[in-house]
């Protein structure tokens, strides 16, 4: 089953190695966010690549808090319409999110780094 998240296809999660959690992503032709970025050579802005690690993020793992810091954060290389990519995720300690888009089937790494999240959603509303 696919979901659709700020317009990018998500697969269900898998096992990856390490630990890891994996989404296959696609990213679509009339993504939303490609208006304007750049017009005759569209390129995924990095707010829109965060956001897509925020939500599968909270695909996995609800609990999460409310977003609260980028750390470490690197664009590699520019994700375009039409690519096929992989979202590995892992929970550090507490809340943090590593995580590395990929491109698919390759170890190409397009774009990385750490998503931190506040104090737990759960933890607040049982207070």
């Amino acid at each position: 089953m696919l979901r659709r998240m700020h317009d990018f296809v998500l697969s269900e999660p898998r096992e990856g190695t390490h630990g890891r959690r994996v989404l296959d992503v696609s990213v679509p032709a009339k993504l939303k966010t490609l208006n304007g970025h750049f017009p005759g050579d569209p390129i995924v802005p990095g707010v829109s690549q965060v956001l897509l690690v925020e939500r599968g993020a909270r695909q996995l793992w609800p609990d999460l808090g409310d977003a609260s810091a980028m750390v470490r954060l690197k664009f590699m290389q520019a994700l375009r319409p039409g690519d096929d990519l992989e979202l590995r995720l892992s929970r550090e300690k507490g809340s943090d999110v590593r995580f590395q888009i990929l491109r698919a089937g390759s170890d190409v790494e397009c774009s990385c780094g750490v998503l931190r999240f506040g104090e737990s959603r759960h933890r607040r509303s049982s207070r």
